[in-house]
Formats: structure tokens, sequence, C-alpha cells
């Protein structure tokens, strides 16, 4: 991705044309009563909608530490655009750090299906999460994992509290398998992900856990040259769970653990964070 502002918006208006966009605001705050204000003055303008606000978890990702996460959503590339003429440089002067990521969203209808079927999964199979659960599970990749600094600092905040789990992949154009029995015939990144996204996503739906937003990176438009955000991605997908212990719980189960092997083959990198509604 070009961080070059005007290279952005070029590719921006060429990939996106007349779809909708997702901006994603990745922020460290320094100036919170300013931040209030804009986020006040912002919200609804040039069409656009407030989809999330997330307070992040208080641990960096590859040296980004970030306290807000805000999507907002726009009719057109012309409007997001627009949106970041009037508003991008007041952001810039309340926060140390600022990064804003555009995508093509995935249409609404298929996060209503999702939670639909959510529903079913629950009435016939679901599960409740009682307790705290165990600390053994440890990430086998963490390129493609939360480290351990981020899973320690996750399982010492709320348990009861909904969470909000952040994912920006980058797949392999082959999977990877460490041995060849474990996947079969070679295939590729997307396809092997798909096998682990096919696996957990069970253990998520049967607790009421499930995407809420997501969609296809098309550039980055704000950034520092040396943020990490500043690589090819091929899919963002933002989960919610109803409580924190619940994926604690599912990292956790035997289920789960099957579809690793899947996901360490299907991805070359992730960036991941983790958060509360704000």
């Amino acid at each position: 991705m070009d961080l070059n502002a005007e290279n952005s918006r070029e590719m921006l208006e060429k990939c996106a044309g007349k779809n909708k966009i997702a901006l994603i605001f990745h922020l460290k705050i320094s100036d919170f009563e300013g931040y209030n204000d804009w986020l006040y003055g912002s919200k609804g303008k040039f069409g656009s909608r407030r989809m999330f606000r997330v307070k992040a978890d208080p641990v960096p990702r590859e040296g980004m530490e970030i306290d807000e996460i805000v999507i907002d959503e726009f009719p057109s590339s012309k409007s997001a655009i627009e949106f970041m003429s009037v508003f991008g440089a007041g952001l810039k002067l309340i926060c140390s750090n600022v990064a804003v990521l555009a995508i093509v969203p995935e249409p609404s209808a298929t996060f209503r299906i999702v939670k639909a079927i959510s529903w079913l999964v629950q009435l016939f199979k679901g599960v409740k999460d009682c307790g705290i659960p165990s600390a053994n599970w440890k990430a086998p990749n963490i390129a493609v994992w939360p480290d351990e600094y981020q899973m320690d600092v996750a399982r010492s905040q709320n348990l009861d509290e909904s969470l909000f789990v952040y994912n920006l992949n980058k797949n392999r154009a082959v999977a990877e398998y460490q041995t060849p029995e474990a996947g079969g015939r070679q295939i590729s990144g997307q396809e092997a992900y798909d096998r682990y996204a096919k696996i957990a996503g069970f253990e998520l739906l049967r607790r009421g856990a499930f995407p809420v937003y997501g969609g296809k990176p098309v550039c980055l438009l704000e950034a520092q040259n040396n943020c990490m955000l500043a690589d090819r991605w091929d899919k963002f997908i933002f989960v919610r769970y109803p409580q924190r212990r619940n994926l604690l719980a599912i990292i956790e189960s035997d289920e789960f653990v099957k579809g690793q092997t899947h996901r360490d083959a299907g991805l070359e990198r992730v960036a991941i964070f983790m958060g509360r509604e704000a």
C-alpha cells in the first residue's frame, strides 16, 4: 500500500468505484477532550454511518499500540475522500498516531444471515461458558495468532464484558502444511483458512459469537511510514463475542485445536487487536 495520500485516494477511487466504502480508524489519542469533540462533529457527515467504536486492549501489536478503533461506512469512495479532506487534519492534531484503512465492506445482509444462523445453532447446539478458562493455550505461530503478551492482557480484562476481535488477514498463495497428510492435496492459502473457519466458526456460533463486519482492504489512506498495516491484505474480519471468556474457552477446546493447523498453513500474516465496545 502506498502511503502517499494522493496516490492512495486515486487507488481508492479506481478500486472501489461507486461501491460503499468503510474507513477503519486506528487511533492513539493524545487529546481526549478534542477527540470527543471530533467524534461528535464528524458523526454522520457526508452520508456516513458510525458502525463501531471499540476501546482496544492496552497492548501493542508489532509495536503498534492504539487506544481506539472506529469504523465509519460511506455511500461511496467520493464521500469517504471528502470526509477525510474535512476531518482528517483535525484528527491528526488530537492523536499521536493515526492509521486509516479503507475497505469495500461485504453486504450487510451477509452479517444478518450469520446472526440468524448463530441463533439457530445456539438453540440446538448452544454452549454456555462459565468460570475462568484455563490459560494453557499459547500461539504456535505469532505471525498469525495473538502473541503471548496480547493473550496475557486479554485474560486480565473483565471476562464478563463483550469482546471485539479485529482480524486483518494476508493469505499465502499456496498453503504450507508441516506434513503432507495434514492438508492432503495442494491447496491455496484461502482454502486452508476456509477449513479453519469452518471448524472454528461452529465453536463461535454455538456461543453467540460471529463476524459483525468485514470486507476487502483497498488501501491505507493515512499512516506513518513505518506503520505495520502498510502491507497487502486480503480480508478484514471483525468478530464480536458476547463475553471475553467465550474466546478464551474456545481456544482451549479440542475442536478448535483441530483447526489451528489449517490457519497456520493458510495465513502468512495477520494484524490482530482485541477490545471492548467504547
